[in-house]
């Protein structure tokens, strides 16, 4: 064996015996893939990999993904040898609450983690968001991945995968974890495609390597730096728990402790000290040394705010919010050069591309519209991984009631921390004709229970300027719920300050005494205006936007806005939530069933979404009070 190989196995070693270490204290954990992938982690770091430890979000750095998350430690204990912040105490603190080492990579916990993984299969997304986004910058770094079997059976890796080869992302390479072993037990079980032969039709380079042995490692990374034409898989075959002595290669290595006899006979085995978290001294000394010099790290630039050039936009009316929204998009690229846009096969029907530029293509990265095809989840991972490089603010969109195929992937951007801007459309049954596979039920609900996501249905144009403004403002991630049909400019008497409260009132009683409170967002807005009419003078109506954005306001004000003695809330979607608002006794118009086939006014008065029969519903409340 040659002097570099003996020190790569010393920290492979090194590398298993952390993680049992880990394990065994924490009582709990996935010692298997750390174990079983000690060589390929010792060779990226010591190798192949362009850090700086010192400068963790270095720009020309390259990333490194987890996707199989639950291997937490194999990442942790390369981090720490390589001189990132985690340090012994931190791999003593595995899985425990507050820690810097929880069970799965953490962004916002961990420096030196590219992405929070976990979900099976998003880890690739999120790689080939990373991969696309150093190709708009013009970056030659790489992103690697580390997938597990998990993630290949996972459809989000398909889809994503597929846009890859599709666009020769040739800055991005997946190690296939391939050890044959599941929590349940063996692969075969449950899986049998080629998997080779997948990648190669969706025209990546494919590589089959023996993941323990480095020279057969390095034949394969060395040719990568400066000769990689294509995005490339290596099926990595390895042995879970590579190094116990009973347990390697079988499900009993997969997600919990060895148990102190195998690992003190692991550890003999291994020619390892049976002292507890012990590191060699020359490991950090060899390891530390490859940090790069460079310090430049990656800010990606400040997003201003541009509501003067937001606020001075015309429109014509009625106008689609679809169609406002889409305005102020493309006036707004012009200011933001980070600005990537892309639809799910639908930008001509949702409106989210950006006229004056180009799209980005296999041999041209230098549009900012990205055509993802019909490939909603992926859409989102690639976002989220976009966004995750501080280079790129992705705006994808698609129909509202297709939000569902991507949900995992908002609520993993939200929990990152990230900004994506969602620009879903076709908000609810009055999309008519196309019926309720398309018409949006519990969406519009299921969005705003995702914690961090702001979620606002403007009501009209004035109101989608607002909805930019406040998406600008705000350093997560934003949903834009927005109409098919064109909606009437409604009569403001409020400020754009009181609009950004997520909800005020559009219209004032005319007494002292608030006799009803009418609660509406979107396109409702209009149709509990002309309820209001019918009412009487001492009727208020309540735009309310952004449920998200008045949580935020003080006690006072949002007590002072949710004033009237019935109190009825007019939403095309589920009504949960709104009692909240409208209390145990108000009235909730809102659907309990999916839609149906037809037009505007057809489904008006199927579900009871006209004047009459919403003046029917309170009459008749009142008579039984």
């Amino acid at each position: 064996m040659s002097s570099s190989n003996k020190m790569l196995k010393k920290i492979a070693d090194t590398i298993r015996s952390l993680t049992m270490d880990s394990v065994e204290k924490a009582g709990s954990g996935h010692p298997g893939l750390p174990m079983g992938c000690a060589e390929l982690g010792a060779y990226l770091f010591a190798v192949f990999l362009q850090y700086n430890s010192s400068s963790p979000k270095w720009k020309d750095r390259d990333r490194l993904i987890l996707s199989a998350g639950h291997g937490s430690l194999w990442l942790y204990t390369c981090l720490h040898l390589a001189g990132y912040s985690i340090t012994i105490d931190d791999l003593k603190q595995f899985r425990q609450f507050g820690s810097k080492t929880p069970s799965h990579p953490d962004v916002i916990k961990t420096v030196g983690i590219e992405a929070t993984t976990g979900v099976d299969g998003q880890g690739v997304g999120y790689a080939v968001g990373q991969a696309l986004a150093l190709k708009i910058k013009g970056l030659t770094c790489k992103v690697i991945v580390l997938a597990g079997d998990g993630c290949l059976m996972e459809g989000i890796s398909y889809e994503s995968c597929s846009l890859a080869g599709h666009l020769n992302l040739n800055n991005l390479i997946v190690i296939y974890d391939s050890n044959r072993t599941t929590l349940d037990g063996y692969v075969n079980e449950s899986y049998s495609e080629d998997v080779r032969s997948r990648f190669y039709a969706q025209r990546w380079e494919t590589f089959e390597i023996d993941g323990h042995n480095f020279d057969q490692i390095d034949q394969v990374f060395s040719t990568l730096r400066e000769k990689q034409t294509k995005p490339v898989i290596i099926i990595a075959n390895t042995k879970i728990g590579r190094g116990s002595p009973t347990k390697e290669g079988t499900p009993a290595a997969h997600g919990r402790p060895l148990g102190k006899e195998e690992v003190e006979k692991a550890k003999e085995a291994l020619s390892i000290s049976l002292e507890p978290f012990h590191v060699d001294p020359t490991i950090y000394t060899f390891l530390r040394k490859r940090s790069q010099k460079s310090s430049e790290e990656t800010s990606g630039s400040t997003i201003k705010k541009f509501q003067s050039i937001i606020m001075s936009t015309a429109f014509s009316s009625p106008i689609a919010s679809r169609w406002a929204s889409h305005k102020i998009l493309n006036i707004l690229s012009e200011y933001i050069p980070e600005m990537v846009v892309g639809s799910a096969d639908l930008s001509s029907s949702d409106g989210t591309f950006l006229q004056n530029y180009g799209f980005i293509s296999r041999d041209d990265f230098v549009g900012r519209n990205i055509k993802y095809g019909v490939r909603e989840f992926a859409m989102g991972c690639i976002a989220a991984g976009m966004s995750q490089t501080g280079l790129v603010l992705p705006v994808i969109g698609t129909f509202l009631a297709f939000s569902d195929y991507m949900r995992s992937a908002i609520r993993m951007a939200c929990l990152m921390r990230l900004r994506v801007i969602y620009h879903f459309t076709h908000d609810s049954i009055f999309l008519g004709h196309d019926g309720p596979t398309h018409q949006p039920i519990e969406q519009l609900s299921s969005l705003r229970g995702i914690p961090g996501l702001l979620v606002i249905r403007p009501a009209d144009s004035f109101e989608v300027k607002m909805a930019w403004i406040a998406t600008l403002q705000y350093e997560g991630s934003t949903a834009l719920i927005l109409s098919r049909q064109p909606l009437p400019e409604l009569n403001h008497n409020c400020s754009l300050e009181d609009a950004l409260k997520g909800a005020y009132t559009i219209k004032h009683e005319e007494t002292e005494f608030i006799k009803y409170l009418l609660l509406a967002t979107g396109s409702e807005v209009q149709l509990a205006l002309e309820v209001a009419k019918e009412l009487g003078p001492a009727t208020r109506v309540v735009s309310m936007p952004s449920w998200e954005l008045f949580e935020k306001q003080s006690d006072a004000y949002k007590e002072s806005v949710l004033k009237g003695n019935l109190k009825v809330s007019i939403e095309a979607g589920i009504e949960q939530g709104w009692h909240k608002y409208i209390g145990s006794d108000g009235i909730a118009i809102a659907l309990s069933d999916f839609g149906e086939g037809g037009s505007i006014t057809d489904l008006q008065n199927y579900f009871g979404y006209t004047t009459k029969k919403i003046l029917n519903r309170i009459r008749k409340a009142e008579s039984q009070d």
